[in-house]
């Protein structure tokens, strides 16, 4: 089979799809049957004449029409004899969700991985074994039903189907929006480097998560990385960096992994942005999807807690920022609104009792607003923790009062965002330990407006601190090239 210049075509956009192992509960099968895709897809499976009111073929040799993508979910040992009716049928591309291959470290299924490879090259690709496939809202692919299907400018590139299903699922509640989501697995054909080489050029695509356990082509894999980070934001993270660590991803998707000093030399020759965890590649990508790049490293921290700021200082130095005093002229307009007593017009700026007014004038908008306006600030965090003090105060008129401030909040971190263009990010307080419900439910209050709006909001400064750094770096990167 020669190199198809239609060959993502046939992965992200195919015009028909066949479902190989297809039966009545598959998650898969509800799925595909749930998004547009479902009218150009055919089931295949001998022991159903139908599944849930639609056809269902013995084999992919009896459908009629032509298919160029089929995802086989068959056991390990059929697999071959499927591959080969698929070759038989002309299917250009084939996602083998199966595991029980290489990854096992049985010779026996390692020999059968290798059978795989042999009997297909030049003949059909081969996205897979041991993975979930694609997702693209666009065309209808997905890959759990919980997945939004509305566009997105976010790809994913990830060797772990959980780490592929979870930014699924998880979309609704980080308010994320995908273009492509790739699980790979143990790359018998297309790899990473294929995917990243693609979504380099993609016009649909504005940023890229990638998550790798391991390669057998560190250099191709380099050259896709550098190509892509030239173009957009690359968000590495790698899977196995300890000793116990590599020995998981070798028997997850039988990847050779590497030492953890050659992955980070990698990713920072690269460009590539690496983090060290899930969720901080989650709240990272959340700001890159929504946020303008900081033109420096100065950040303002808006507050209720000075105690609290205090310590996020020392972490934004860690972390490569910085935060600077305001100029003269923010500190002259501060003060006429904030009183002395019990705060803190500096920055960080721990301004409590501006929570508790509404007026017109010198209120919170006009808070953020002019911290926003300062020359010596590139980047704001704003925080709130203040619910529990407000409830306190203001009784039974919380509820009214929360509804204004919300506005409040919003209004100023959009100037700070859309006139200043610097950006935002929110924190709150969502302490899953907490079980004080009304509290919580004003926090997501707050969580559900920020988000509406586009902008990150995270439960903690710490998660805020270090997403801002990683902006700045990638900033601060581009200018220099």
């Amino acid at each position: 089979m020669e190199k198809d210049g239609k060959l993502f075509d046939y992965i992200f956009h195919p015009d028909s799809v066949a479902i190989i192992g297809a039966s009545p509960d598959d998650p898969a099968n509800l799925a595909q049957m749930s998004t547009k895709i479902r009218d150009r897809l055919f089931l295949v499976n001998p022991k159903y004449t139908e599944v849930r009111g639609q056809k269902c073929y013995p084999s992919i040799l009896q459908v009629e029409s032509e298919i160029y993508y089929a995802l086989l979910q068959v056991s390990a040992p059929v697999v071959p004899q499927v591959l080969q009716e698929c070759i038989q049928k002309g299917v250009k591309v084939a996602q083998i969700f199966t595991a029980g291959f290489s990854e096992t470290g049985l010779p026996e299924r390692i020999e059968l991985e290798k059978k795989l490879q042999q009997m297909t090259q030049g003949k059909i690709r081969i996205i897979g074994p041991n993975c979930l496939g694609i997702y693209c809202p666009r065309s209808g692919l997905t890959i759990i039903p919980e997945a939004p299907q509305e566009e997105g400018q976010v790809a994913v590139v990830a060797q772990s189907g959980s780490v592929a299903e979870s930014f699924s699922y998880f979309a609704h509640t980080r308010n994320l929006k995908f273009s492509k989501v790739v699980s790979y697995g143990n790359a018998l054909d297309l790899d990473a480097s294929d995917f990243l080489e693609y979504l380099a050029d993609d016009p649909d695509t504005r940023m890229i998560a990638f998550y790798i356990e391991g390669t057998r082509h560190a250099a191709r894999l380099k050259a896709a990385l550098a190509k892509a980070t030239r173009q957009k934001p690359v968000i590495a993270l790698k899977g196995g960096m300890t000793e116990e660590g590599m020995r998981a991803a070798a028997s997850h998707t039988a990847s050779m992994t590497g030492t953890p000093h050659i992955w980070k030399s990698l990713f920072q020759q690269t460009g590539a942005l690496q983090v060290e965890s899930f969720d901080e590649m989650v709240n990272t990508v959340m700001a890159f999807d929504s946020s303008p790049l900081p033109s420096g490293k100065a950040v303002s921290i808006i507050t209720n807690s000075g105690g609290f700021s205090v310590i996020q200082t020392d972490l934004c130095l860690k972390v490569g920022i910085e935060v600077p005093a305001f100029t003269q002229q923010t500190v002259e307009m501060l003060s006429r609104w904030i009183p002395l007593a019990g705060t803190s017009i500096a920055n960080p700026l721990d301004a409590w009792p501006i929570y508790y007014k509404l007026s017109s004038s010198g209120n919170l908008a006009d808070i953020i607003q002019t911290v926003a306006s300062d020359r010596n600030i590139h980047s704001l965090v704003f925080h709130f923790d203040q619910f529990r003090y407000l409830r306190r105060a203001l009784g039974q008129g919380v509820g009214a009062h929360m509804k204004v401030l919300i506005d409040l909040m919003v209004e100023g971190c959009r100037h700070a965002r859309e006139r200043e263009k610097k950006p935002v990010v929110i924190s709150i307080s969502l302490d899953p330990y907490l079980e004080d419900e009304e509290d919580r439910n004003y926090n997501l209050m707050i969580k559900r407006a920020f988000t509406a709006k586009g902008f990150p909001v995270y439960a903690n400064l710490e998660a805020a601190i270090r997403t801002l750094s990683l902006l700045y770096k990638f900033g601060h990167r581009r200018k220099q090239e």
